[in-house]
């Protein structure tokens, strides 16, 4: 047998002087920390890491961005603020300012921006997009669009505000003492909106196609007095129209006032409490830089507070000055075809009654409207969309557009009404409800009625199933197209005198002549009895 003697070579004494030892336990290492999360990335990370225009986030470089008209007739009280006096606009003289017009009481225009300004904002605005950075609605009403406060560009807006739109907001909206009372001989009818005080802004951009927001409804602004800037060529959009009714508080209120078109670098400037939209597009594209600007020390005023206490004032209405979001009498005064657009012709559109037949359409097939779903059935020509929905077994029908703002009820969740321990006086708590997905507005299925006691309502639609039980269908009043019918009346005399003369004429043909006045007052009764069968009928079949 053959001795190892390695062993020993490493030790310091022998086996048996050395204690035995336990094997050595293994050593488990502890698992490694997984990485703490990245942190979502904000709109504020955008500058100076990925935006495109560094010279847009310089507050300084407000000068480069001002049309040199305007710069012009600020220049003055500019000069006055450099010696401790910012407080006299007096110097502001609009009667020299190149290019300002008064467009009609309460709403004025003025050249404002720089071509290159507007071409160096848009260029960021789709920089951002193309950035992957969140982004969250302008407003409440916008969808599209980019709020520029929180991008990093809330500095630079900041030193427009009061190096170059005061001065204009103490000369149009500011108190008695600034406010100018007419230019050229136009009298400009402002009042005090805290113009003169104006010191803090959301500024964002809006966008318009006829594919994405396609219009504005009516409303009133969340601010004291409004800067509207176009920065996109008028020759690449058709349509849009800025539309003005009158102020929250007058008799005017949804009465047409003026319509605007914007046009590159022109600011129209308006209170924000005056009632205004934008017609629907027809092609193209816009886009608008807003700035809503506010006085917080005018707000605090007891006037202020006093003004805003008495709320809106309804009245008489133009149909293009109604608005389905804030105005309960919208779909009782709009003309179904013109509900949810924003078009011209609703202007002159009468809500006149039409021709109409009862007409059953079909939704689906009763297989596809499961328990608790809906079904929607859109009818263009009739400008009309129907929500069909199953609940407890039951079928029932409502207007799909939401009479708030027209949000899709089809995509709404369904409930009992005793969810919640809501409902009107005449609700069950086993009746459905409809949520609103938009703004949760809730709505009875079996009336109609919104269960919160709200005024607005849906419009309930007959709903059943087909014959054959295959199939849901819901009772329509379709629009019937007649065919006029040309008043005989007035040209009997002068039948009756041709058919004399023929008569005449007709001595050596008696029997013809006989077998014509026949026909032609078969003729003549036949069309008068029909047209008074169109004119004395209240619906007509189609």
């Amino acid at each position: 047998m053959v001795l190892d003697y390695s062993k020993w070579d490493k030790l310091e004494s022998s086996d048996d002087d050395v204690p035995p030892q336990r094997p050595p336990t293994k050593v488990e290492k502890a698992p490694a920390k997984s990485p703490a999360p990245k942190r979502k990335l904000q709109p504020w990370d955008y500058h100076p890491a990925k935006s495109l225009h560094k010279d847009l986030f310089e507050p300084d470089n407000w000068q480069q961005w001002i049309h040199p008209s305007l710069l012009d007739v600020i220049s003055a009280w500019q000069k006055q603020k450099e010696t401790g006096n910012s407080s006299d606009f007096s110097c502001v003289d609009l009667e020299n300012f190149d290019g300002f017009r008064v467009e009609a009481p309460g709403i004025c225009s003025f050249p404002a921006l720089k071509d290159e300004f507007c071409d160096m904002l848009l260029e960021e605005v789709r920089n951002y997009r193309a950035s992957g950075l969140p982004s969250r609605a302008p407003n409440s009403m916008n969808n599209y669009g980019l709020v520029l406060n929180e991008i990093g560009l809330r500095a630079s807006f900041t030193s427009v505000l009061k190096e170059v739109l005061l001065p204009i907001g103490a000369r149009l909206f500011g108190s008695d003492e600034d406010r100018v009372e007419s230019v050229a001989g136009i009298n400009v009818e402002t009042e005090d909106w805290g113009g003169s005080t104006l010191d803090d802004h959301h500024s964002f951009i809006v966008q318009y196609r006829p594919t994405d927001d396609k219009h504005l409804d009516m409303h009133i602004d969340e601010c004291d007095v409004t800067f509207n800037f176009g920065i996109t060529s008028h020759d690449n959009f058709e349509g849009n129209d800025l539309t003005f009714c009158g102020m929250f508080d007058s008799a005017s209120h949804r009465k047409l006032h003026h319509r605007y078109k914007h046009i590159r670098g022109r600011c129209v400037v308006h209170s924000g409490k005056r009632r205004h939209g934008a017609m629907d597009i027809e092609k193209g594209e816009r886009a608008s830089l807003i700035m809503w600007t506010k006085s917080r020390s005018f707000r605090r005023t007891e006037a202020y507070r006093e003004r805003n206490r008495r709320g809106l004032t309804y009245g008489d209405a133009d149909n293009v000055c109604l608005s389905y979001t804030h105005d309960p009498d919208y779909k009782k005064l709009m003309p179904k075809k013109f509900q949810y657009h924003m078009k011209q012709e609703a202007h002159d559109a009468s809500q006149k009654s039409l021709a109409t037949e009862k007409r059953w359409i079909r939704v689906c097939s009763a297989k596809e409207l499961l328990e608790g779903e809906s079904k929607m059935v859109a009818l263009e020509s009739e400008n009309e969309q129907i929500a069909v929905f199953r609940h407890r077994g039951e079928l029932f029908a409502l207007d799909n557009r939401c009479a708030h703002m027209g949000g899709s009820l089809c995509e709404g969740e369904i409930e009992d009404v005793g969810t919640h321990g809501l409902g009107a006086s005449d609700s069950k708590a086993t009746d459905g409800m409809v949520i609103c997905p938009r703004h949760f507005m809730c709505f009875n299925l079996r009336t109609g009625e919104n269960v919160e006691g709200d005024s607005m309502s849906q419009k309930v639609y007959p709903v059943r199933l087909s014959a054959d039980g295959t199939n849901v269908e819901v009772e329509v009043d379709m629009e019937v197209t007649v065919q006029a019918v040309p008043d005989l009346s007035a040209r009997l005399p002068r039948l009756l005198q041709m058919l004399r003369c023929w008569s005449l004429n007709g001595r050596q043909v008696p029997k013809l002549a006989a077998a014509g006045l026949g026909c032609l007052v078969v003729f003549v009764a036949a069309a008068l009895r029909f047209r008074s069968t169109f004119r004395d009928a209240r619906t007509i079949q189609r």
